[in-house]
């Protein structure tokens, strides 16, 4: 009797040691290798839910701002919406390791790409009609402010156009320069053109942008994440660090 417990106890601590597998990653400053049981997830859910903590992956490349006037022909809806159905259903796709936690994780980047996506579209289309933007969803504060003068144009414009660059001014190390330019744009034949792009950009982007809800991979949250992914192992290592 005796014989035989020993020998299932040890053919339960082979079995166990052959579930037991490595897998290695790396954060912005450290490497890792961590022990797992392989019977629970696999090498592809690890290294799928791995790419959840990393700083911009998942995200729309399109740009949906211009910096000169010229480059407003070169805006291209339907090279957004291809790169739109490219990363969420790469993201929606993904195989992770199956818990809650992770599928909460999965959703909040969804949802920062779905409304990412909804302001890129409407802001290409307003560089040419500015109406478009009453069809945006969120921002009402952003739109009460720069939908009138956008599709006012003229003195209006103007007017906001200012109020942006007065609002640039106070946040740059070099106020003076940017007073320089914007004073050489107004008094320009092209003074118009150049009010519409930097009231696109600096003012109805820029407030607009702070409405959408960002997944966290870029802040504190992610702390939190990384907590729960060495979570996952059995025993963690670090294999290296950069210097501080």
């Amino acid at each position: 009797m005796r014989i035989k417990v020993i020998l299932a106890i040890l053919l339960f601590s082979f079995a166990a040691t052959g579930q037991n597998k490595t897998f290695d990653w790396s954060t912005e400053a450290c490497e890792y290798r961590g022990v797992y049981d392989s019977s629970k997830y696999s090498a592809e859910q690890l290294r799928n839910t791995q790419r959840l903590l990393r700083p911009g992956e998942f995200r729309i490349e399109t740009s949906a701002t211009v910096w000169n006037y010229s480059e407003i022909e070169k805006l291209d809806v339907k090279v957004l919406e291809a790169d739109y159905a490219r990363v969420r259903g790469e993201l929606a796709g993904l195989k992770l390791v199956q818990s809650g936690f992770w599928e909460n994780v999965r959703n909040a980047k969804l949802k920062e790409i779905d409304q990412v996506y909804q302001l890129s579209r409407v802001t290409m289309l307003a560089y040419k009609n500015p109406e478009a933007l009453k069809s945006y969803g969120g921002a009402s504060d952003c739109k009460e402010t720069y939908l009138p003068a956008l599709v006012a144009g003229g003195e209006a414009l103007l007017r906001v156009w200012a109020d942006v660059n007065m609002a640039s001014r106070k946040v740059n190390s070099d106020p003076a320069r940017l007073k320089r330019i914007f004073d050489d744009q107004f008094n320009s034949p092209d003074r118009f053109k150049f009010a519409l792009v930097e009231t696109m950009s600096f003012g109805w982007w820029n407030c607009a942008n702070r409405s959408i809800e960002y997944d966290g991979s870029d802040g504190p949250e992610n702390d939190l994440r990384e907590k729960e992914f060495r979570k996952l192992f059995k025993q963690v290592k670090t294999l290296m660090c950069e210097e501080p």
